[in-house]
């Protein structure tokens, strides 16, 4: 199959029709999303965004929770052997030879979007169909080999990678800092990329009435809330917001400390809380829907992202999200991440894993109401104006037609 009159006469048809037709291929497993709906919603969201925008999308995600429940995108529930290493293979090989099934009924894909999953079967499919593959990056892959101390296994990740990365026509890291290591440590060239940060949901996170939700969801007490939301991983860093928070109560014996959320490490915190006797300052609600989370987002004065060195990569997801909701926000310096959002006006920035520092930030906020009006302002412009979900659709879209209108 020619790759060169194939490109060509899709253009033809987008310019007809107005649309393109991808197959997403996202991966992930997690036995706590087995019974309710759950995921990354950013993947959610992107294929929500490009099938509002006349595209046909088909999703390619594992049979966990309710995935149709979350897009008006054709959903690929794809079944799975649940045990370690064949659920992922399982995967990968189902979900091949479902979206082959779905090409030969004439639902041709334009663009094959990967989110990296250490697998380079959707690259095949890709040279298979003379289809160009994007490849999202979430994290410098470098970072994971080196969490892998497995020599073999890390050996095999990377080569696998390897092939993933020769095999994919362009590439979507979400920060500048995994596009430079990339470029550096794979060769990648800059031409061949676009920074995708994961950006917010403005309609669904936008700012709300503090009294109004307090009372919707039984918050009676006219508490200061310094908040959080995100899963309970190490590097959140929320060990360092528990240090600090004898500090801060002893300024504002008035504050409490609002923590969503679930994960690996939610005994452990909860344990160092009691410990310190801290039981009566922190409220942990435990899982939260994801509608219902800019509720318990407006009961917050201030937002926070203690995050540990070791999130030296991350796409700062909870942060767009705090500032969609015109929350002023704390967070540490790990690099980019705060950098990145140094020029919103919205985020005061502190060292990293050093109480002191966290509770002096978060004292000089809530002791300014006037302040956190200001800077949650400018985090709901600074969002709105360039890094809606929307718009992370639109440059998903302006990258595929680029790639149809300029094979290699």
């Amino acid at each position: 199959m020619n790759y060169q009159s194939v490109a060509d006469n899709r253009i033809v048809t987008f310019k007809q029709k107005q649309k393109l037709n991808f197959f997403i291929f996202a991966y992930w497993h997690d036995a706590r999303f087995k019974v309710r709906a759950g995921g990354p919603i950013k993947v959610y969201e992107l294929t929500q965004n490009l099938a509002k925008r006349h595209h046909q999308v088909y999703l390619f995600i594992p049979k966990i929770g309710y995935p149709e429940q979350q897009t008006i995108a054709h959903v690929c529930p794809i079944p799975f052997i649940d045990i370690p290493i064949l659920r992922f293979v399982s995967f990968q090989l189902v979900a091949f030879f479902w979206a082959i099934s779905i090409a030969l009924r004439r639902n041709f894909p334009d663009i094959i979007y990967v989110r990296i999953m250490w697998s380079f079967l959707p690259m095949i499919l890709g040279k298979l169909l003379s289809v160009p593959v994007i490849l999202e990056i979430n994290d410098s892959p470098h970072r994971a080999y080196a969490s892998i101390n497995n020599f073999c296994k890390r050996t095999i990740v990377h080569l696998i990678d390897k092939i993933s990365f020769t095999l994919s026509d362009y590439f979507l890291p979400v920060t500048q800092k995994i596009a430079k290591d990339m470029n550096t440590l794979e060769g990648i060239t800059f031409e061949k990329m676009a920074v995708l940060p994961s950006g917010a949901n403005i309609d669904l996170f936008h700012p709300m009435d503090k009294l109004q939700c307090s009372r919707e969801l039984g918050f009676k007490e006219p508490f200061l809330y310094i908040g959080f939301i995100g899963t309970f991983f190490h590097y959140q860093g929320i060990d360092t917001l528990i240090g600090a928070a004898p500090l801060i109560i002893q300024k504002c014996p008035n504050v409490r400390f609002l923590i969503l959320g679930d994960g690996p490490m939610k005994d452990t915190w909860q344990r160092i809380i009691i410990e310190n006797e801290l039981e009566s300052y922190f409220i942990l609600p435990g899982f939260i829907p994801y509608n219902f989370v800019p509720s318990y987002c407006a009961i917050m004065d201030i937002c926070v992202a203690p995050f540990q060195r070791s999130a030296c990569d991350t796409s700062g997801v909870k942060i767009f999200d705090y500032l969609a909701c015109g929350k002023p926000v704390l967070t540490t310096d790990v690099g980019e991440t705060s950098s990145f959002f140094r020029e919103s006006g919205a985020v005061i920035i502190v060292p990293p894993e050093d109480p002191a520092a966290l509770a002096n930030g978060l004292d000089n906020l809530l002791k300014d109401k006037t302040l956190r009006e200001e800077m949650g302002k400018k985090g709901r412009a600074f969002v709105t104006g360039n890094y809606s979900r929307t718009q992370i659709a639109e440059i998903v879209e302006t990258v595929s037609m680029k790639l149809l209108r300029s094979p290699e």
